[in-house]
């Protein structure tokens, strides 16, 4: 796609957005949703205004100075090992994967520990942090411990990603529905955009809530899927890593950039 065309579809959703009560983050924050249940969904970028535009009655959008697409800056740590990314491939039942975050518009920064045991249950921990770093401080490396994980020595940079995100909220349902688009992962140089691509996650208290958004992924017959942003974007920047059981997600990110899905 480029750059044209990323600018036409960008314009649409602006719009699509301008019909949109909208929502603080104050405001937002009075459910904090850090233990959630989360489904995903993969579709292609050039359905993503239509979609906006279906779901303006059911939801509010959250706005920041202003702002209703916003940015956000991650960096990943992981063993030499890459034991985050195996885990997950390897489907263990509880695993963590840990980032710095920032919220680019409203400046707030973060060390995040996200953790999913086997019964689909995400919990977010976090600790405020001045600035984006490529290495963790004595006092982070004590905000990991005490948490008792088993990868908190010996972390490096191992992943950064940068990509937009709406936030839509429920709150009568008490639910959020994050999408994200213009995902660019980084690694030792090599470089990978899915500009394609949207992944869009549902976030509820209570599982499987009534939710105008699944609904309507349920019209479209686009369906829940496993992906982890994380995981793909250490797949696609670093070279001869395993992946056997992710070549389905890998399909359908070709599907999508290639207009069949």
């Amino acid at each position: 796609m480029n750059i044209i065309d990323t600018e036409k579809r960008m314009e649409r959703i602006k719009l699509a957005l301008s019909d949109y009560k909208k929502i603080s983050l104050s405001e937002m924050n009075e459910s904090s949703l850090m233990r959630r249940y989360d489904q995903k969904y993969i579709f292609a970028f050039s359905k993503l205004a239509d979609f906006i535009v279906a779901l303006r009655t059911e939801y509010k959008v959250l706005s920041i100075n202003e702002r209703v697409i916003a940015s956000y800056e991650n960096i990943y740590f992981d063993t030499p090992e890459l034991k985050s990314y195996h885990d997950h491939h390897n489907k263990r039942g509880i695993r963590h994967k840990i980032r710095m975050r920032k919220y680019s518009d409203s400046g707030d920064c973060y060390l995040e520990v996200k953790s999913k045991n086997n019964k689909g249950t995400t919990d977010k921990k976090r600790m405020p942090v001045a600035n984006l770093s490529e290495n963790l401080n004595e006092d982070q490396y004590k905000f990991l411990a005490a948490l008792s994980h088993d990868q908190i020595s010996n972390l490096q940079t191992s992943l950064k990603n940068e990509f937009q995100r709406i936030t839509l909220v429920s709150e009568e349902s008490h639910e959020r529905v994050t999408i994200d688009f213009l995902i660019h992962f980084q690694n030792n140089g090599n470089e990978k955009v899915l500009s394609e691509t949207v992944v869009a996650e549902v976030k509820q208290e209570q599982h499987f809530h009534k939710s105008g958004f699944r609904q309507l992924m349920q019209d479209e017959r686009i369906f829940p899927a496993s992906f982890s942003k994380y995981c793909m974007g250490t797949l696609l920047t670093h070279p001869g890593i395993k992946y056997n059981r992710f070549k389905s997600k890998l399909l359908t990110l070709n599907k999508i950039n290639d207009g069949v899905a």
